[in-house]
């Protein structure tokens, strides 16, 4: 049995009914593709690969050409998620590298992710959008004004001016996420998961 990616909460709901099926002896045997996808860190998997000792259950990594039924397992598998760990930390890492080097050498894509008032050209390329355009124009005059984020909503939704979505009425989100979003005022910057500058 896969137990799917090991990293997702569906994943996780699946792995605990499995570890249930086990309890009751409905399963004697795990068929798995490989350690990674078995569980999420080493002690996750020690902890659940004991459970299933104690339980009589045989676990079969595929991809590792380990099997819980042989001795010493307990160690191989230690050193083995240990070296899975440093790779995906390594991945991670050299991942985070291209895209600071992208970003320096202006190739990056991530400067091109489409937003309201803007479409692409047929090179990928952000290009105005002159109907939308006029509408963030519209906006950003409407607050620099005096009016409120719901004032400026409900001008729009008067002047029977669709929402980026198409529809009717305006999300206040929507006029939030608009007004302070930097691509409006010609500045981009980009953070990683940790919101430092890239």
């Amino acid at each position: 049995m896969d137990v799917a990616s090991g990293k997702a909460g569906t994943a996780r709901k699946e792995f605990a009914r499995m570890l249930e099926d086990c309890k009751a002896h409905k399963i004697e045997i795990i068929l798995t593709k490989n350690i990674s996808r078995f569980g999420r860190d080493t002690v996750e998997i020690l902890e659940a690969l004991n459970q299933l000792k104690v339980l009589g259950v045989r676990v079969i990594f595929d991809g590792e050409h380990l099997d819980t039924a042989n001795t010493n397992t307990d160690v191989i598998i230690s050193v083995t998620e240990a070296i899975a760990q440093a790779e995906n930390e390594s991945r991670s890492e050299n991942i985070k590298l291209g895209i600071k080097q992208q970003v320096a050498d202006g190739s990056s894509k991530l400067y091109d992710r489409k937003c309201y008032g803007y479409s692409h050209d047929a090179g990928g390329c952000l290009i105005i959008d002159d109907t939308e355009a006029k509408n963030v124009r519209l906006i950003f005059d409407l607050y620099l004004h005096g009016k409120s984020i719901i004032g400026v909503v409900k001008e729009l939704e008067q002047r029977g001016i669709k929402s980026p979505s198409g529809k009717d009425k305006w999300c206040k989100r929507s006029i939030d996420v608009m007004l302070s979003l930097e691509k409006y005022t010609g500045t981009v910057r980009l953070l990683d998961s940790g919101n430092h500058e890239i």
